[in-house]
This record gives structure tokens, C-alpha cells and sequence, in this order.
């Protein structure tokens, strides 16, 4: 056995690396769309092969809750704004990332959320993943 292994590491040696072949930028773009009975999720994006991309995907749930995030990716790094009605959430803009919420805030959350809680239903804001 060490034998063997001798001679596959003196033949690979002696066969000595390939040249790495550099290719041409290629641009491209893909999209699709899933649905279940728990929402849909549909996603699309594309790149021009030189390092600049631009998409959106969005989740939107069965209980109505939603996120969409449209970002760019380019030679000014990664931006992003996301437009959600998930609850606990607030419009912002840390880091350039835009934050669109249309939750309600905070304390109006949790007092229209008091009858889920009382027949022990999960939180709207709590995904599951």
C-alpha cells in the first residue's frame, strides 16, 4: 500500500500542473418563483461579468407578512433596501441599507398581537426557516 501511494505521488509529479486558463467576463441572469402553501419566493438577478450586479427577491408569506430586497453589487460595494411588513420592524438606513417597514411600532405591535398570544398562536413576526 505505501508502495502504491509512492508511485501515484511520483506520477503526478512528474505530470506537473496544468496552466490555469483565464476566460472572458461572462454577463448572465436567472430568475424563478416558488410557491407552497406557506407563501411564495421569487428571485431574479443579473450581472454584467465585470463584478457589477443588480437583483430582487421577495418572500411573501400566507399570513401576509412580505420582504422584498433589491440590492446592488458594484465597484461602490453592496447596497441594499429592503421593503417589509414584518412586525418589529422599523423604517431605517444603517450602512446603506434602506429599511421600508410598514409594521406597525413596537408597543402597537405587541397590543395587536395580545389575542395570538392568548389562544397561544406563534408571533406574525417569527419565520420559520
Amino acid at each position: 500500500s505505501a508502495i502504491l501511494l509512492a508511485c501515484a505521488c511520483v506520477a503526478a509529479a512528474q505530470r506537473g500542473f496544468a496552466p490555469v486558463e483565464n476566460y472572458p467576463p461572462i454577463p448572465y441572469s436567472f430568475n424563478y418563483a416558488n410557491q407552497d402553501a406557506e407563501g411564495s419566493h421569487t428571485h431574479e438577478e443579473s450581472g454584467d461579468g465585470n463584478g457589477r450586479v443588480q437583483g430582487r427577491y421577495t418572500i411573501s408569506l400566507a399570513d401576509g407578512r412580505t420582504r422584498t430586497v433589491s440590492y446592488t453589487a458594484d465597484e461602490n460595494g453592496y447596497r441594499a433596501e429592503v421593503v417589509t411588513n414584518e412586525q418589529g420592524t422599523e423604517s431605517k438606513n444603517p450602512a446603506d441599507v434602506v429599511i421600508q417597514s410598514s409594521a406597525l411600532p413596537g408597543p402597537e405591535a405587541a397590543i395587536a398581537n395580545e389575542p395570538n398570544r392568548a389562544r397561544g398562536a406563534p408571533a406574525p413576526g417569527a419565520f420559520r426557516g
